[in-house]
């Protein structure tokens, strides 16, 4: 596909009016609300307790969740028993719908989807389906929101995309696009499995480059940098606010021997300025800053932080929708050192145009590539490369 017609694409897209995207919309919540009062919950996890919860506050009740895990069937969770999928249908009958509340790099829609039908013969919908006959309760989640509000930010989807390098990094872009205007799964990016090591992308990193890790979880992308480095390095600063995922960090790093004394591990998050933040432990990769949040945890600026004395510098940051806030905590070493970042740019709405015009409105020269490490939306990377580092 050449630039012409993925611009070509965005510019169909695009060329939606905002009114007309929210009679779409509405349209299909009277489809929905129509066609199906029965709901199976596929996944008894995270997701789809708060899908439940979302459902009972618009007055839905589903009947059942629908799981795989067989130490959950026979289970009452929150209220809502749980079985098989095939059990659920054929208890309740084909007019139950089954909802695929997974958000898992493991399992995409599209998968679950046709597995489950070939399965259980029942129709199989994305738990965004309901967000958009429910979107005053369910919306916006994490990148999702309203069709008609991401088309009034056509002008800056636009700037955005000719921001983007490559031609892959504007095929993926517009994939996501085209997923959020039209919960077309099929037009979604394929899941590649390089963690951050991009081939083509991330050019060849010294054996002294600084590796900073925002949002270190277990220590999971510290392990694929070390892999990628075959050990080689000069310090690692990893910083991961949830205490119980920085202890499994710390026992990771320990384990490490010598190479130990050159990373330091930061119970904190990372954002503009020093302050405290309520924050919601999960104790796994969904955990998150909330005003709701049970604890209170640290958060520093990297320019406080960080020492690279010359070093390259690669910067690192998935810290659930705080990336912008954490950019501007680092800039005087964006200034000083230019490190090739690789930014999660898929947790709020407008990550996937905004993030990329901010940096760009630095003046650092920095070119930005577009990648995709998880599915249904989910893990989207941008790389941005100083001019002169750019894989040739």
């Amino acid at each position: 596909m050449t630039q012409a017609s993925v611009e070509a694409e965005l510019d169909e897209l695009l060329a939606e009016s905002p009114t007309a995207a929210a009679e779409r919309m509405a349209q299909h919540a009277r489809t929905l609300k129509k066609d199906h009062q029965h709901y199976a919950l596929y996944g008894a996890g995270q997701l789809g307790r708060t899908v439940l919860a979302k459902l009972r506050a618009v007055g839905v009740e589903p009947t059942v969740f629908a799981d795989d895990t067989p130490e959950k069937q026979g289970q009452v969770i929150d209220g809502l028993p749980v079985l098989s999928p095939r059990g659920a249908v054929e208890k309740f009958g084909p007019r139950l719908a089954l909802v695929v509340t997974i958000l898992n790099p493991m399992l995409n829609f599209v998968a679950a989807q046709r597995r489950l039908q070939e399965l259980t013969g029942a129709r199989v919908l994305s738990f965004l389906h309901l967000a958009w006959a429910y979107p005053e309760t369910f919306l916006p989640y994490c990148q999702f929101e309203p069709p008609q509000a991401v088309l009034e930010k056509a002008a800056s989807i636009r700037r955005a995309f000719q921001l983007l390098a490559d031609e892959e990094s504007r095929r993926q872009f517009t994939g996501h696009l085209r997923f959020r205007l039209l919960l077309d799964h099929h037009a979604l990016p394929a899941c590649v499995a390089d963690n951050y090591f991009p081939p083509g992308v991330v050019p060849a990193l010294p054996s002294d480059v600084v590796f900073i890790d925002c949002g270190a979880y277990d220590g999971d992308t510290v392990r694929a940098f070390l892999g990628h480095q075959h050990g080689r390095f000069g310090r690692i600063y990893a910083f991961e606010p949830d205490a119980y995922n920085c202890r499994r960090l710390h026992s990771y790093v320990d384990s490490l021997g010598a190479d130990a004394a050159r990373i330091y591990v930061f119970n904190a998050g990372v954002g503009a300025r020093h302050t405290s933040l309520r924050f919601d432990p999960a104790g796994d990769m969904s955990s998150s800053f909330s005003a709701t949040g049970p604890v209170e945890i640290e958060v520093v600026p990297i320019d406080e932080v960080v020492q690279t004395n010359g070093a390259a510098v690669y910067l690192k940051f998935d810290v659930e929708g705080t990336e912008l806030e954490a950019l501007k905590g680092c800039a005087r070493l964006l200034e000083r050192d230019r490190p090739l970042m690789a930014i999660s740019i898929y947790h709020r709405p407008d990550d996937l145009w905004q993030l990329p015009l901010y940096v760009d409105s630095l003046g650092l020269g920095y070119h930005c590539f577009l990648r995709t490490q998880g599915e249904d939306g989910m893990d989207v990377v941008g790389y941005f490369v100083p001019a002169e580092r750019v894989v040739a």
